[in-house]
């Protein structure tokens, strides 16, 4: 029996993003957009701290201190995950309300791109020789690797134009 690769997992990964858009619907998947944007802010500026923390090279009041030999990757994937479930549980942010013939196409882009951002980021946390192993046994891996600048810059594009079209077909009604 011939073992999964990465790309079916990348795949899941991308079609339950899909569900999970559906599920929350256009509101919640932008608000879920912009926690990832604030999760890879926190967890640069962060991350090195809390890994100084955990390798018991930094303390906390003078007195507590861990050095538990975590991985930089672990501590930043907790810290992005973290900020991101929280945002998305607990703010109030909201991405507006959504009707029409494009909201359900836009959902399916939306989550798309929230997805990509969210695995790139993930994937580039990783060490460089992690990483090229990754791009070298995964081509959807590295497919998403390597476009890590598009998943940054895209949905913020979805964002303006949607936007400026929602604005514009609001504005024709009034």
């Amino acid at each position: 029996m011939p073992t999964p690769s990465w790309n079916l997992a990348i795949i899941i990964i991308f079609l339950m993003g899909i569900a999970f858009g559906y599920i929350l619907q256009r509101e919640k998947i932008v608000a879920t957009l912009l926690s990832v944007y604030v999760a890879l802010i926190v967890t640069q500026a962060l991350s090195g701290n809390v890994i100084s923390f955990f390798q018991g090279e930094k303390t906390v009041w003078n007195q507590f201190w861990i050095n538990s030999h975590t991985s930089p990757f672990t501590v930043r994937v907790v810290i992005f995950l973290a900020v991101i479930m929280l945002l998305t549980a607990k703010s109030g942010i909201s991405g507006g309300k959504s009707k029409g013939i494009l909201s359900p196409i836009e959902i399916v882009v939306y989550s798309l791109l929230t997805t990509a951002l969210i695995l790139s980021s993930i994937l580039y946390f990783l060490p460089p020789e992690s990483r090229e192993a990754f791009v070298v046994s995964s081509k959807l891996g590295a497919f998403i690797i390597n476009q890590y600048i598009w998943w940054i810059l895209l949905p913020v594009g979805l964002l303006i134009v949607t936007s400026l079209f929602r604005r514009s077909s609001s504005s024709s009604y009034d």
